[in-house]
């Protein structure tokens, strides 16, 4: 009788097969994208070490006012890739994490948020600015972000289905924005979530300030040697510590409403 059960339930799950809920997250894939996406924050480390023990920043011509205008270059990448980062999350943030993204920036490509953290990076490279450490840092960047965001689209096919293969169709580029869909980007940026955003993006805004601080102090040194760097290092270092201050009291503050909610 058992037995009997056991091969009605076969055929009718053979026939019938238990339907997968929109949102469910889709079985673990396997491969190199799935293993550089996992270890993502940490592969990069290596060059960034090898990067800044092996190599010195650059005066462009030995010119302060070049060297000062490429730092100002750098960080204006930076906040510009930092924005992109905030306003993907914030026009989006009735879908959050769970859902199609395809507000605000999500009109003008498919990985807002990559290519904000591409150009994070490529800001911190410009305000170090050696010649070598274009080439060591940006193309395996790019590529890591390549091979992430395209088993990462398999992965959004594979859960939302028709809701992701339509906003396929709209032939968003993956990272090169549309600038003929600015106007539409803009009109569905709002309602904007400033909670999520921010909730989402102070520590990546606070590590990239660190960084630029760290470089500038290092630049310094180097140039100058830290006896006669120092007044400029205390300076520095005063807002080094604002910034360990503001993202440690951030953190905590959201641990704790995090623990309030229900």
């Amino acid at each position: 009788m058992a037995e009997q059960k056991r091969e009605a339930q076969v055929i009718t799950e053979s026939v019938f097969p238990p339907s997968v809920p929109s949102g469910i997250p889709p079985p673990p894939q396997s491969g190199v994208g799935v293993w550089l996406r996992r270890y993502r924050r940490a592969l990069p480390i290596p060059l960034v070490l090898l990067t800044v023990i092996g190599l010195q920043p650059v005066a462009p011509w030995g010119s302060d006012f070049l060297d000062t205008l490429t730092d100002v270059i750098g960080v204006g990448l930076c906040a510009l890739g930092q924005w992109l980062r905030l306003w993907a999350w914030g026009s989006n943030s009735e879908v959050g994490k769970w859902g199609v993204r395809d507000r605000g920036p999500y009109t003008l490509m498919r990985h807002p948020l990559y290519a904000g953290n591409f150009l994070i990076v490529a800001g911190l490279v410009v305000v170090f600015n050696n010649p070598w450490a274009y080439l060591l840092l940006l193309p395996p960047f790019a590529y890591l972000y390549h091979v992430i965001t395209d088993m990462e689209e398999k992965r959004m096919n594979r859960r939302f289905g028709a809701d992701y293969r339509d906003y396929r169709e709209k032939e968003v580029p993956r990272f090169l924005p549309a600038l003929g869909n600015v106007g539409v980007a803009l009109r569905t940026t709002r309602p904007f979530g400033w909670g999520l955003a921010w909730r989402k993006e102070f520590e990546s805004c606070c590590g990239w300030l660190a960084g630029v601080v760290v470089l500038e102090i290092y630049e310094g040194v180097l140039a100058r040697g830290w006896a006669q760097n120092w007044s400029r290092t205390q300076g520095w270092l005063v807002g080094l510590g604002l910034i360990a201050v503001i993202a440690v009291s951030l953190r905590i503050r959201r641990g704790m409403t995090s623990g309030k909610s229900p």
